[in-house]
């Protein structure tokens, strides 16, 4: 039956043997005809350990599902039981199938028998459950975290994708990329010499980076010559630029 059933494409199912060491020299009885594993079940100061263990007793079969517990235990002697087939290809479909970490799937929260997974495929691309599944209410907004929020829609939470400029890998051209502001997400490119941030370039600027200067201080975007150090090069060249 074993064989009958590897072949049938239930590749799922082993079969091992564990014998009494006494016993051994009658393996050809097991083996012949098939590479079926045989285990030997040393004789010690307890006596067949493994034997004991299962409280097992000459011909028993012992039947285990595919996460290890005990579904059946029988003696055989008398033969096997006719339904055993079936018992065993009942078992094999309870098998969930393998998963597949390159599947593509979408970027999206999904609810799936009552678990939360970070994708549209589930537990279908080896994914791990993030949580189980929770109530909200459609429009709804969580930004705790401003790179990755969550928006509500159709009674579950979708992800947010959050795309920034700098990460993307897209220049800052005429000027810098500054840290952002508390509650978002992304760098601001700041044109050099724009000190006040306020868009736009003029003698307020000039001004800010005078104070800075003469205080000894520093700003990215005041560095207009990008030498990390503010003096009067970079109060002429951003003069320049307002008169130019």
């Amino acid at each position: 039956m074993y064989e009958y059933l590897v072949s049938s494409g239930y590749d799922q199912v082993k079969l091992i043997g564990v014998g009494k060491s006494q016993h051994m020299s009658n393996l050809s009885n097991w083996t012949n005809g098939n590479d079926t594993p045989v285990c030997a079940d040393q004789s010690g100061f307890a006596g067949y350990a493994a034997w004991n263990e299962w409280e097992a007793s000459q011909r028993d079969l012992f039947i285990l599902n595919h996460e290890g517990t005990l579904v059946f235990h029988e003696n055989v002697t008398g033969g096997l039981p006719s339904d055993l087939e079936s018992l065993v290809i009942n078992l094999v479909s309870q098998i969930p199938g393998d998963c597949n970490p390159d599947l593509m799937c979408g970027e999206a929260i999904t609810c799936c028998e009552g678990l939360l997974y970070p994708t549209t495929c589930c537990s279908e691309n080896c994914d791990e459950p993030i949580g189980e599944c929770g109530e909200c209410t459609d429009g709804e907004v969580n930004n705790d975290n401003p790179c990755n929020p969550w928006e509500c829609w159709g009674g579950q939470w979708y992800e947010i994708i959050i795309d920034c400029q700098e990460e993307m890998g897209v220049p800052c051209e005429g000027g810098v990329y500054i840290p952002p502001a508390e509650g978002e997400c992304c760098s601001i490119c700041i044109s050099l010499g724009d000190i006040s941030g306020d868009g736009i370039v003029n003698v307020l600027d000039v001004v800010a980076m005078v104070n800075l200067v003469l205080s000894g201080g520093y700003d990215e975007v005041a560095d207009m010559n990008s030498d990390s150090t503010l003096n009067v090069l970079d109060v002429v060249l951003l003069v320049g630029i307002i008169l130019g």
